[in-house]
């Protein structure tokens, strides 16, 4: 079972006025023009989908926030719908002809609609491709992003050949390593627009100030994520649900350090055990230090520090939970951490993270 997620723009309205030479039309006069046009000529939505529709497929059309985004979405909606197609229409907030705000918060919006959508989808257990070939350009821009982050294909007609052209998901690793160690500082942009001043106060100082200002963007004395920096923190989202499977085991030390840890103490830990189930951020963010032969996670401007190795079932043993602030992480790697000294192990489940 397929879901196709189609951007929507205005080539139905704009055909449909040429064919009946007029500019007001009633919804009756649209549904009579889809009817008796071929698909290829109807629409830019409806050629594209003419070649890539099966059945059983689910239709989402994504509209702009305008009157004729709507009039087009709902349109083809309910022409695939009399087509005997599962179809629904779905307004993106923002997404205006005003260029500023549709390039600020539009475009943003639009991603954060697609992530959503693909991860309902696919809860559903639905194959989710992207059919980008309608609306701005800028949306098969973004469009493809998100469908590269989330191994999504993307599909729209090339305007020279009209041909359908296939942007297939592609196996990228992905650098997450920002994302991961300033985590409580996306997390906290991601849920509003923050003034602007507050923002920089937050920044100032941190080593990696100018990378995180590439996926942000301002507007009238607010910050927020940029478009790229949306779909970035959804996909490391993502990745962080797809981890959730990777067992990861505490040793009994480990499990005294944090039953007796205080709260702020245990969710510092839930964060970091979360973080260390995702093979690329282990790769990333780990070091090898003296008189251990485990490895010590995360790198970074960080006070927690966990020993680790990997077994041979793709579990993640745990041996010591530390910290900077307390000097256990000195303590440990001044007596030594050796995988042989631990031997029993308690499967460890990250619950309720924030």
């Amino acid at each position: 079972m397929r879901t196709l997620l189609i951007t929507v723009g205005t080539s139905l309205l704009t055909n449909a006025r040429r064919e009946f030479k007029k500019q007001e039309l009633n919804d009756q006069e649209i549904a009579n023009y889809l009817r008796h046009s071929s698909p290829e000529q109807a629409s830019a939505e409806t050629n594209s989908l003419s070649r890539l529709l099966q059945e059983g497929d689910k239709l989402i059309f994504l509209h702009s926030q305008t009157e004729e985004g709507h009039v087009c979405a709902e349109a083809l909606r309910r022409y695939y719908d009399s087509e005997g197609y599962q179809a629904e229409s779905l307004e993106i907030q923002d997404l205006t002809y005003a260029e500023r705000r549709f390039k600020m918060r539009g475009l943003r919006s639009l991603v954060a609609t697609l992530t959503e959508l693909i991860r309902r989808e696919r809860k559903q257990n639905r194959e989710v491709l992207i059919n980008a070939t309608g609306g701005f350009k800028a949306e098969i821009a973004y469009a493809t992003l998100v469908g590269l982050l989330f191994d999504v294909p993307v599909y729209y007609i090339h305007e020279a050949f009209r041909d359908i052209i296939e942007m297939p998901p592609t196996p990228i690793g992905w650098d997450y390593s920002l994302l991961a160690e300033y985590e409580e500082f996306f997390e906290w942009i991601h849920a509003d627009y923050r003034d602007t001043r507050e923002v920089e106060n937050r920044l100032r100082g941190l080593p990696r100030t100018q990378e995180i200002h590439l996926l942000l963007t301002e507007e009238e004395g607010y910050t927020f994520l940029s478009p790229t920096g949306e779909a970035f923190y959804e996909a490391y989202q993502n990745r962080l649900e797809q981890a959730q499977g990777t067992p990861v085991w505490l040793s009994d030390s480990a499990w005294r350090t944090y039953e007796q840890a205080e709260p702020a103490v245990k969710a510092l830990f839930d964060r970091t055990l979360a973080k260390l189930r995702l093979q690329e951020l282990r790769r990333s963010g780990s070091d090898q230090v003296h008189n251990c032969d485990c490895f010590v996670f995360p790198k970074g401007h960080r006070d927690e520090r966990l020993f680790y190795f990997e077994d041979e079932q793709g579990g993640i043993r745990v041996c010591e939970l530390t910290r900077h602030s307390d000097q256990s992480y000195e303590r440990a790697i001044q007596r030594g951490v050796r995988r042989s000294n631990y031997q029993n192990w308690r499967r460890f489940e990250v619950e309720n993270r924030v």
